[in-house]
């Protein structure tokens, strides 16, 4: 997680922590909130709906999100 946050924002975080607020702690605009959702398709292989990524706050809702979105993969593929 701490990787794909890192490249979003184009910067290292010593201290990432997993219930930070990825606006307000880590200074993420809307620009690094599309490259969030880039990493993410890209890193997880997962189609990631627009709609859900003004719910991504955290790292913790980041895990949540893409772990849904793999089983709900893994389901369509018969997994």
């Amino acid at each position: 997680m701490k990787e794909i946050v890192e490249i979003a924002l184009d910067k290292e975080l010593d201290d990432f922590s997993m219930s930070a607020n990825f606006y307000e702690e880590y200074e993420m605009d809307s620009l690094g909130a599309v490259a969030l959702l880039v990493e993410m398709q890209k890193g997880f292989k997962v189609k990631v709906p627009e709609t859900e990524m003004s719910k991504i706050l955290t790292g913790n809702d980041l895990r949540e999100l893409i772990m849904k979105l793999i089983r709900n993969k893994n389901d369509a593929d018969g997994k």
